[in-house]
């Protein structure tokens, strides 16, 4: 006899079937709503924990500084623009040098200092009242001393570079000192560097491309990149992974500097080396032939402040160098040491070489101090 089926128990039953499964969807997107708020508590948690502990990156605002290519000096600074440096306003001058222009004459009654060097002396990510020059000007005019600084400094060069814009550019100033600040990468040779169509310096091998757009330099990419520095949970995330690979495949720049803290004899250490003591060579004498002192400082590495590196070749041979030329050497590391107090106290975050505005001031102080003891005076008016 064939089973019959009440049509009130089947009713049921379906109804029960769509309450359960009513119920199952209710569920998960309850607990995906839980899952959600979790991981948005923990990652705003994550976020407010990060802002205590890690300092906030420089964002990088468009236009960085451009370039032109330059024949002799391989590359300088496009004249006339107004262009930022990380995110600091900065106006690049008909002569393709920061701040205001400044006429070849001197004032009657002036003390000239012209500043060599590279992006630390230019003020990387400083602005132009917190740079080296401007400080060392205004605390010798604290001294009654009527003095004008000029900050020929060039980010990315090196000492040769230096050199051949004071013997071509630098000594139409007729500067009474030269001051020339030299950081650890200055031993680094420049002759594959090149500039592409847009202004942006690129390497060699970057060159083969040089009728295409630099990608990373458009303002979208500026954009997106500062977005992601608004958090600091992201950045750091990033730096992590950043270092995670230089673990597993260290970076040029990062071996080159290794090599040069450890002291190692490589080749490139070693040309390095040779071509700033025949530039610093070079500088004596044309201070000899021009009638200017020249005065010689080194800028620590951020790390070395951390940790010992006691057979570093920097400052080492740069200290060597300028006793055998007989060139004064003013050598900032015990200072930054003493000052020292994290990176961030002296230091750009998240940045190994470039002083922050605290640095800058520290080191205009060692600098003004040493040239009262070399004898810079107000001189007297007739």
């Amino acid at each position: 006899m064939p089973l019959e089926v009440d049509e009130k128990d089947a009713g049921t039953a379906g109804k029960s079937e769509g309450e359960t499964e009513r119920r199952r969807r209710e569920g998960l997107r309850l607990n995906f709503l839980l899952l959600t708020a979790s991981v948005f508590i923990t990652l705003t948690a994550s976020e407010v924990v990060a802002r205590l502990v890690l300092p906030s990156p420089l964002p990088w605002l468009f236009p960085q500084v451009r370039y032109r290519p330059d024949p002799e000096l391989i590359f300088a600074l496009a004249p006339n623009q107004d262009a930022f440096t990380a995110d600091v306003p900065v106006q690049i001058n008909s002569r393709g040098l920061r701040g205001r222009g400044i006429d070849y004459a001197r004032p009657p009654g002036y003390h000239r200092l012209l500043f060599l060097g590279d992006s630390i002396v230019f003020g990387y990510g400083v602005s132009e009242r917190e740079i080296l020059s401007f400080r060392v000007e205004a605390m010798l005019r604290e001294h009654g001393i009527k003095v004008e600084a000029i900050n020929t400094g060039v980010p990315s060069y090196n000492t040769e570079q230096e050199v051949a814009f004071m013997a071509r550019e630098g000594v139409r100033y007729r500067p009474d000192w030269v001051i020339l600040g030299f950081c650890w990468n200055d031993i680094n040779d420049k002759t594959g560097a090149q500039v592409s169509p847009d202004g942006w310096l690129v390497s060699e091998a970057a060159a083969d491309h040089a009728d295409r757009s630099t990608p990373l330099a458009t303002p979208q990419s500026y954009a997106f990149r500062n977005l992601m520095k608004r958090s600091r949970l992201v950045y750091a995330a990033l730096q992590g992974c950043r270092v995670l690979k230089s673990l597993v495949s260290p970076d040029d720049h990062a071996v080159f500097r290794g090599d040069v803290l450890a002291g190692h004899d490589t080749e490139r250490v070693r040309r390095g080396w040779g071509l700033v003591e025949k530039a610093i060579h070079r500088l004596r004498l044309l201070g000899e032939e021009e009638g200017f002192r020249t005065l010689i400082v080194g800028f620590p590495v951020s790390l070395s402040l951390e940790k010992s590196f006691p057979q570093s070749s920097y400052p080492a041979h740069l200290r060597e160098i300028t006793s055998r030329e007989h060139i004064p050497f003013l050598d900032l590391g015990p200072s930054f040491q003493e000052a020292f107090r994290g990176h961030e106290s002296l230091f750009i975050p998240y940045d190994s070489d470039h002083p922050n505005a605290t640095g800058h001031d520290l080191a205009a102080r060692k600098i003004a101090d040493l040239l009262l003891s070399h004898g810079i005076r107000a001189q007297v008016d007739p």
